[in-house]
């Protein structure tokens, strides 16, 4: 079998003996197969250098338009479905967020067959390609859900989750103090991809919450948490800035339960907030001496938003977009269609795309698209309340908030830049956030699951 492998591929075939073993673990082993998933989206960098160096070509497609972790993901269903024959243990659907997803799956076959009829031009291959990162969003809660199964597995599940967060701090210090990462504005940064801004932010909110919530955490997950903290201030994306500050006043909120708490949170936050605003306001633009966060943080203002080529550039995008669903409201566009420019734009970009979420579900699936994001987000929080509030370990309720947090944080992003359906590691990443919090419900007890459905 070497012989052959060798021959057919060259020195590469020699790794043919070693994938097709790993294959069988993982369809042996589902769980390997979704820590290796996780594992690898989540450390692997594609172009954001930190303590590792990039590896791009491991989401480049090598087969059948598929790349690395999709085949990861199959082998790992596939495992799942060969343990439903093997044992007669019938796999598990993520209740209750099944009834979304089924929208979802709905909503992207509408939207591949608009775009397949109605626009010729765009070639299959492309809707498949852009088709896959929407199934990331439907196919990984069922892998998860069909993993974690248990109590011990939820709270093995979300400490892995934070000591990769914790490893993501470190990394992205690493390369924007060191002059290595990314550059935004002349300045290195600590990561321009959402996946590692939204796994700390999960991290940081998970911490606030236990804070509050008096719960113990490992010490290690204390002296980390600020290290979560720095790397997105230095991440320079201003979207997670303000979610980062929203999600985390509101998970204060939640998990405070107490009215006067909730209070002084939120005046704190806007005492913040009003102090960074005075800090920014009558700062040169042109200054090249002030400090560059304040810079960037300038631009959060409307004055700066019209200052800002490429802020310029979302509003004309927005404007052009409705004018689009105007003419296409019942059906949309279709997967992979570019939408037609009305107005002028401020800069050349991507027409298959659009900032704003909402609009790029619409523009892309029809209004069964729109319905499917809303469904699909506000039944993930819906999910993380019940769990927070009904479910028996400690451990698991504060993941939940956290969770609950992280959700919002992904909803207040996507009014400005969509990445749920868009962006592959973080379309994975949403859909294991989706599968554990299934998995947390599934791990309720019957009375809980009823009282938490009211």
């Amino acid at each position: 079998m070497l012989a052959e492998a060798l021959r057919v591929a060259g020195p590469i075939g020699a790794l043919a003996p070693a994938v097709m073993a790993l294959g069988l673990v993982l369809l042996r082993f589902p769980a390997v197969a979704l820590g290796l998933l996780l594992l690898s989206v989540g450390v692997i960098e594609s172009n954001d250098p930190g303590i590792l160096p990039t590896v791009e070509s491991f989401y480049n497609t090598i087969s059948g338009g598929l790349a690395i972790p999709d085949l990861i993901l199959l082998t790992g269903l596939g495992g799942v479905l060969l343990r439903f024959a093997r044992t007669g243990d019938r796999p598990r659907l993520p209740a209750p967020l099944t009834t979304p997803l089924v929208i979802l799956t709905l909503a992207l076959l509408a939207g591949a067959v608009t775009g397949a009829a109605a626009h010729p031009s765009v070639s299959g291959k492309e809707i498949f390609h852009r088709s896959v990162y929407v199934l990331y969003l439907i196919l990984v809660p069922l892998l998860v859900v069909n993993v974690v199964r248990d109590t011990r597995g939820l709270r093995t599940f979300a400490a892995c989750a934070a000591g990769l967060a914790a490893y993501k701090g470190l990394s992205g210090i690493y390369a924007a103090l060191g002059g290595s990462g990314s550059v935004v504005d002349n300045q290195s940064v600590s990561y321009l991809g959402p996946l590692p801004n939204l796994v700390m932010l999960l991290y940081v909110l998970g911490v606030v919450a236990a804070l509050v919530r008096r719960v113990r955490l490992p010490f290690w997950m204390l002296a980390a948490s600020p290290l979560a903290v720095l790397a997105l201030v230095l991440s320079f994306r201003r979207s997670f800035w303000i979610a980062a500050i929203f999600a985390i006043v509101i998970v204060i909120i939640v998990a405070s339960q107490r009215r006067g708490r909730a209070a002084i949170a939120v005046a704190a936050v806007g005492i913040v907030l009003a102090l960074t605003a005075s800090l920014t306001i009558g700062q040169s633009e042109s200054s090249a001496s002030g400090s560059p966060l304040l810079e960037r943080a300038q631009s959060l203002s409307p004055s700066g938003a019209e200052s800002n080529r490429g802020d310029r550039y979302r509003i004309d995008e927005r404007h052009n977009v409705i004018a689009n669903l105007e003419e296409h409201p019942l059906t949309g566009l279709g997967v992979g269609v570019p939408w037609v420019v009305h107005y002028p734009l401020a800069e050349a970009h991507d027409r298959r795309y659009t900032h704003v979420a909402v609009l790029w579900y619409w523009l892309s699936f029809g209004p069964i698209g729109l319905i499917a994001y809303m469904a699909m987000m506000g039944g993930a929080l819906l999910t993380a309340i019940g769990v927070w509030r009904r479910h028996l370990d400690a451990g698991v309720r504060i993941a939940a908030i956290a969770c609950f947090g992280g959700v919002l944080a992904i909803l207040v992003v996507e009014l400005t830049a969509t990445f749920a359906g868009i962006n592959p590691r973080l379309s994975i990443a949403l859909g294991a956030i989706l599968g554990w919090l299934a998995a947390a419900w599934g791990d309720l007890p019957e009375r809980g699951r009823k009282l938490a459905s009211r």
